[in-house]
């Protein structure tokens, strides 16, 4: 069972207020207004401390909570989830029998590196790297469909607050799959290890993706033990200007990421109706 994040206020000498929402899951959880480095560093440490016996906690940057919901990508449409489901696993089943450069992956692989590169999956994006979660908090992507890409835009988000989610993971057991690890409720990918460093983006993002186990996982809103809300012009100045937190750095172009080009001469490409549904090899421009 995990242990959602509770009277923080008082484990500070800072002066911390919060406001409690409610998740799509029905849990009550109280979001904590955070303003300097040393109170979310202490607080993710808590998140950790307290779930540590049976789960690892990893983190999410969000420019909205989006009315406390946390849906995957596969089913943000308003359409049936057992025939979306079935229509992704139709289509990726073929994608991994057809194209050569897949052969060699395991769909618990394939899948989530897959997403990383712009395809809509069951799987969440989650990084270990508070630097990379506060990025993602402090940043909109803005996206166009042209024939059978989806071109993705990122700029400085214009919201007062970001957000950085505490998701917890009871994918502990190491498999037989680099880098793939289980739990009785949901499965865990560390992409540096399931992935070589060809494939550099989920390398520069610290890339985790997670999927629960059950056989429709379209809301994992129940996972989350603490949500932290920085002020977006803090978060900024936290961020500061570094290198490693740049669009080029973390969604390296082409002529960097070797398998960034593998997959998009080889993933088949679709109409625009399609690519809207199921997402296609991105094409990040700046």
């Amino acid at each position: 069972m995990i242990r959602i994040i509770e009277k923080f206020e008082d484990k500070t000498p800072s002066n911390i207020v919060f406001e409690t929402i409610t998740l799509s899951s029905g849990d009550s959880i109280k979001v904590y207004t955070i303003e300097t480095v040393h109170d979310l560093t202490q607080f993710i440490g808590y998140g950790k401390y307290m779930n540590c016996q049976n789960h690892n906690v990893y983190l999410r940057g969000q420019t909205s909570l989006y009315n406390g919901k946390l849906i995957p990508s596969l089913y943000r449409e308003k359409t049936s989830v057992k025939s979306i489901t079935e229509n992704y696993n139709f289509r990726m089943n073929k994608f991994k029998s057809s194209v050569k450069s897949f052969h060699q992956y395991e769909r618990n692989v394939l899948e989530p590196l897959l997403q990383h590169y712009g395809i809509k999956t069951p799987y969440i994006d989650l990084v270990d790297n508070v630097w990379v979660a506060l990025w993602f908090a402090l940043h909109q992507a803005k996206s166009t469909i042209v024939n059978s890409h989806e071109y993705i835009y990122y700029h400085d988000s214009k919201e007062k607050y970001a957000y950085i989610l505490l998701i917890a993971s009871d994918a502990r057991e190491v498999t037989e799959y680099k880098g793939v690890y289980k739990g009785d409720k949901t499965t865990l990918v560390d992409l540096r290890n399931a992935t070589p460093s060809y494939f550099l983006r989920p390398h520069a993002q610290h890339a985790f993706m997670l999927r629960k186990t059950t056989p429709f996982p379209e809301d994992y809103s129940d996972l989350i033990v603490g949500i932290a809300k920085i002020p977006t012009a803090i978060g900024f100045k936290w961020l500061g200007t570094n290198d490693f937190l740049t669009v080029n750095s973390l969604f390296p172009a082409i002529y960097f990421d070797s398998g960034y080009e593998v997959l998009m001469k080889n993933f088949p490409e679709e109409n625009a109706g399609i690519v809207k549904q199921y997402g296609s090899i991105q094409v990040i421009t700046d």
